[in-house]
């Protein structure tokens, strides 16, 4: 196997780094030069990261928004097969023989999900069985387990919704959405379960119960339920509060949020910028 021009790419999104010492946390159990690496910094133009090694590639941008930064990886990205990836992860021994090995199992794949581990070593999520993905399926998935053929992806213009993720109008969702595009334009997508990484464990309820969360998972449910989505919102608002993710007093605020979610939504969608 080629150990100078290696098969995989893994796609690093961060922000405001001007050392790579990040990364070498992130690789602690496999070696990084098996692999291509493209970070793209998102940063000020007197911070920027610099890279000294041939095949760590760095793009420094002045835009912020999660979907912007993995669009620029998407756009420069070389390699066949493509790894996204985050600054606070650390890979699992053997990743290249993982990764490469499964894309050898299911050689009609465009994308292969993998499994994460929190700080502990626990299942990050309840992953379902090995196979084809489902709708249903592609909601436990996020994005640092996502493999895929780029170019695949690259024909049939599967992106980011720059409107969905951090530093967006809907701060969340952007893993699902951009795994419908996919879907949605029916590229095979199956998941292997296998542990290729492991991400500190974020509170889901903590989450799921913010004001953030609320006002984009409407929005995102509105994009693929359309007016049904009317009826889910009350049902996750009750759903919130019947788990304590939120207080009594606060059910008719989350409710009203979950209303502009959906607004804010059709507003883009009326101006035909849903999916800019």
């Amino acid at each position: 196997m080629d150990i100078k021009f290696p098969h995989i790419e893994i796609l690093v999104a961060t922000i405001h780094r001007v050392s790579l010492d990040f990364l070498w946390a992130m690789f602690e159990h496999n070696n990084h030069a098996d692999f291509k690496i493209l970070i793209i910094n998102q940063t000020t133009p007197d911070a920027l990261l610099v890279s000294e090694f041939e095949q760590i590639k760095v793009i420094n941008c002045d835009e912020f928004g999660v979907a912007k930064s993995r669009n620029l990886a998407l756009a420069h990205a070389t390699a066949p097969i493509c790894l996204m990836a985050d600054d606070d992860i650390i890979y699992q021994p053997n990743l290249k023989k993982t990764i490469l090995e499964a894309h050898l199992k299911y050689p009609n794949a465009a994308m292969l999900s993998f499994e994460a581990v929190d700080e502990n070593y626990r299942p990050y999520t309840n992953y379902g069985p090995e196979g084809l993905h489902n709708k249903a399926s592609l909601r436990k998935i996020f994005t640092w387990v996502i493999s895929f053929k780029r170019e695949l992806y690259r024909e049939r213009q599967v992106n980011y919704n720059a409107h969905f993720g951090f530093g967006a109008a809907f701060q969340g969702g952007e893993e699902y959405v951009f795994l419908r595009n996919a879907y949605d334009k029916e590229l095979k997508m199956v998941h292997v379960a296998q542990t290729i990484v492991q991400h500190p464990y974020l509170s889901s309820g903590r989450l799921m119960g913010s004001d953030a969360a609320v006002f984009s998972k409407a929005a995102l449910h509105y994009r693929f339920l359309g007016n049904l989505s009317y009826f889910w919102v009350p049902k996750y608002i009750f759903f919130l509060w019947r788990m304590d993710y939120i207080a009594a007093n606060a059910i008719f605020k989350k409710f009203k949020l979950g209303l502009k979610g959906i607004h804010a939504y059709k507003k883009l969608e009326k101006a035909g910028d849903i999916d800019q």
